[in-house]
């Protein structure tokens, strides 16, 4: 989304107060969570309500990620713990694991699940992704993904891309980018990992609304618009700021959603504009008012 979509503030605050303000405000979530174990991970991410799965890419909104908060130096160990808590907790439907935000793998708690599933504004029948197919928003092989799994149920994605025809390399890579897109869209999500090491591992997947029934059926009551608000106002809560080109990335809402979503939080005192170079900051009202007596203690930000 061009930052012109959202309109400049004429004035930028002290950008490196800010800085600070925010470097204490991020720094307390990384404090509060350190994470030992699966439960301390779902803990995590039921609080926190989603967060990146792994360490943050430059230029992301900077979300908490998981591997972030594990509490070891040793990066092998990270890596195991990592790779078997998020296949464990999202087998036992514990929490949403899958490609989401800006299409890397994300946490979702159960709790803002039907949030998620509300931005689409979708009433869960299904063919509701046919919409998406004439929009061009899907590809016909996201199309073909949707319509297998919707006949034959779980399926390994080893066995569902051989019953679908697909062997050339140029197919699997095409293959691979559909189920991050039937993901991205949660038309498709993962259920289990199979399959014993490198070579054989990997995932089972089914209709969202098959694996995920209750979220489905919860963001029925959600209007579209108030799940952007709230998903929008819970990130500035977990940031602090983010960027409006980061917003766009993040969610992937389309420009008018955005700048429509953005205006309303604004409004409704939930977050302040200000300019950052050629883009727009938008930042947690807190952090813009005077320094609390914690802050001036030198203690941070308090954690939301």
């Amino acid at each position: 989304m061009p930052a012109a979509a959202i309109p400049r503030p004429a004035i930028a605050p002290d950008g490196a107060a800010l800085e600070a303000r925010l470097e204490a405000h991020r720094g307390g979530l990384t404090r509060k969570y350190r994470v030992r174990n699966a439960e301390q991970l779902l803990r995590m991410v039921d609080e926190l309500g989603f967060c990146f799965a792994f360490t943050l890419r430059p230029g992301d909104a900077p979300l908490p990620a998981g591997f972030d908060h594990l509490s070891t130096n040793d990066e092998g160990r990270k890596w195991g713990w990592m790779w078997e808590w998020k296949d464990q907790l999202a087998a036992d439907r514990r929490l949403y694991y899958g490609t989401l935000l800006v299409r890397k793998p994300t946490f979702v708690s159960l709790r803002l699940l039907p949030a998620f599933y509300a931005t689409f504004g979708r009433a869960g029948e299904p063919d509701d992704h046919l919409d998406d197919v004439r929009a061009g928003r899907l590809s016909d092989i996201s199309r073909r993904i949707i319509d297998f799994l919707g006949a034959s149920g779980e399926t390994q994605t080893k066995r569902m891309r051989a019953a679908l025809g697909i062997v050339s390399k140029d197919g699997r890579r095409d293959y691979d980018k559909a189920i991050d897109e039937v993901q991205r869209l949660m038309y498709v999500a993962r259920v289990r990992a199979v399959g014993e090491g490198r070579e054989d591992y990997n995932y089972t997947y089914d209709l969202f609304v098959r694996r995920y029934p209750e979220a489905a059926k919860a963001a029925e009551r959600i209007a579209s618009a108030d799940a952007t608000r709230l998903l929008l106002e819970r990130s500035l809560e977990l940031a602090g700021a983010i960027t409006a080109r980061q917003l766009e990335r993040l969610f992937e809402w389309g420009e008018d959603r955005t700048r429509r979503t953005v205006e309303r939080v604004e409004a409704a005192g939930g977050l302040v504009r200000t300019a950052r170079r050629r883009d727009v900051l938008l930042v947690l009202p807190s952090l813009l008012r005077s320094r609390s007596a914690k802050e001036q203690d030198g203690h941070g930000a308090a954690v939301p």
